[in-house]
């Protein structure tokens, strides 16, 4: 049940994809039959079939990158878009099916309860996820580089479900493409003074997710950049 005063026609649901076409379609039926009304799919300029197993529906929007840019780009281009469609709120979640859909109706039901402008889900809070020990390493140091870069402490800085209001959309610009997009994105509401809040969230782990997500090379990428003195 979504608040009295939201309609789910406010919300816009963002799914960067690259190479996503065996799980991407599963995603987009729970949002549709969970009431969500605007799905803007980002095909990141993938080689397989994700642009064609998307359904034609009302309400569906597929957007592509021509070249390969990166979840960060992605994401920003389905957030841009989601603006000048009129969304008042924007979800983002992942295609591979690695969170529950339902997870992210529930974000939407609590960002106004908490006061929050961000609403990040941590797999971190909730206790009886099964994360692996090369996920739960990630994420620290993911955190350690988060909270120096930002000063905000949060338990799941790389989660790619979350909640935003439309007042921090506007603000907000991505400046990296890679995985380190979402620290970037608590870096950028920390400057325009916007308040973050966490919801504990489900998390589903397999092969495919495991091999697409984060892995050692993507890591020291991504503390390059963020911590490169010259960017």
């Amino acid at each position: 049940m979504t608040p009295r005063n939201l309609h789910l026609n406010d919300v816009f649901v963002v799914i960067p994809a690259f190479n996503e076409e065996d799980r991407i379609v599963e995603v987009i039926r729970k949002l549709t039959l969970l009431g969500f009304e605007n799905i803007v799919i980002v095909d990141d300029g993938g080689s397989d079939r994700t642009s064609e197993v998307i359904p034609k529906d009302k309400g569906i929007y597929l957007l592509r990158h021509v070249i390969n840019l990166g979840p960060g780009a992605s994401t920003m281009t389905g957030i841009e878009f989601s603006l000048l469609k009129g969304a008042k709120y924007i979800g983002t979640i992942d295609a591979d099916h690695q969170h529950d859909p339902e997870d992210l109706l529930s974000l939407i039901n609590e960002i106004d309860s908490k006061n929050a402008d961000l609403l990040i889900g941590s797999r971190f809070l909730k206790r009886n996820n099964k994360i692996p020990l090369s996920r739960l390493i990630y994420n620290y140091v993911g955190n350690m580089v988060s909270y120096y870069k930002t000063g905000s402490i949060v338990s799941d800085s790389q989660s790619g479900l979350k909640v935003m209001t439309r007042r921090f959309a506007e603000k907000l610009y991505i400046d990296y493409n890679g995985f380190e997009f979402s620290i970037d994105i608590i870096r950028k509401a920390r400057l325009n003074r916007i308040k973050i809040a966490e919801s504990p969230v489900g998390v589903r782990y397999t092969k495919d997710t495991l091999a697409k997500g984060q892995n050692f090379q993507n890591g020291i990428t991504m503390l390059w950049r963020l911590l490169n003195p010259f960017r």
